[in-house]
């Protein structure tokens, strides 16, 4: 699917960069591009916006639409249980999405989907750490020190 617009979206951890297509998101993942390239619009792009800025204020509003349609189905399945399952401040682990998204035995396929999941933040894979509770990996940003940030930010807007 070829890409509608991109935008940069200021974040308190750094700038992050959403894509869009005609069906929905097609990515959101932290970087930087001059801003002449970002001036793009669509009403995908403006709901990633809203919603990016809703996440780091601790309020909840109207998720955008995503387009799964680069992804195989098994990435689809566990990207959308992880969405619809682990909520704002929870965590779980790489086995539990894997039993939750029906894949007993899978938790290495789970590791390796979040490590390439397209949209940090809204499918959360920071919410995934490893069975002994440790943080394992995280591919964007800074790394595991985004990972913790992300959980403390959330956990700080649990009350």
């Amino acid at each position: 699917m070829q890409s509608l617009g991109v935008r940069k979206i200021s974040t308190p951890i750094g700038p992050m960069i959403a894509e869009a297509s005609e069906i929905g998101l097609t990515r959101l993942h932290w970087g930087d591009i001059p801003i002449t390239e970002s001036q793009t619009g669509s009403s995908h792009l403006d709901c990633a916006e809203r919603w990016v800025k809703s996440y780091f204020l601790g309020e909840e509003t109207t998720k955008p639409t995503l387009d799964f349609s680069g992804l195989t189905k098994f990435r689809k399945h566990v990207s959308l249980t992880l969405q619809n399952k682990v909520p704002f401040g929870k965590i779980t682990t790489y086995g539990e999405l894997a039993i939750e998204a029906e894949r007993k035995g899978a938790s290495r396929a789970v590791g390796s989907t979040m490590s390439k999941n397209p949209w940090t933040l809204l499918v959360p894979c920071h919410r995934v750490v490893k069975s002994d509770g440790s943080l394992g990996n995280y591919s964007a940003a800074d790394g595991v020190n985004t990972k913790a940030w992300l959980l403390n930010h959330e956990k700080s807007h649990l009350n």
